[in-house]
């Protein structure tokens, strides 16, 4: 059974964070949509989901959006954990 996939609303309501973050850290590099539709519309499962919440965790810690991304990018023990 395929993943169900929800639109940037739908995550940003979950997370309680806004579209124009999500498309932020998009745009960072820190995470990427599990797809986009022909639409435009982008869609995220479960893996994106954590991945966001990990993202929103370590801003609430006071980490900058480039420590975060040097994080993600270099301890592989930490990606492993949420892109799984």
């Amino acid at each position: 059974m395929p993943e169900k996939l929800v639109t940037i609303s739908t995550l940003a309501r979950l997370l309680k964070t806004t579209n124009h973050t999500i498309r932020y850290y998009e745009d960072e590099g820190l995470f990427k949509p599990a797809e986009i539709a022909p639409n435009g519309y982008r869609k995220y499962g479960m893996s994106q989901t954590y991945q966001l919440s990990f993202i929103l965790f370590l801003r609430q810690l006071d980490f900058s959006v480039a420590s975060i991304k040097q994080i993600l990018q270099t301890n592989p023990s930490v990606t492993d954990l949420i892109y799984c």
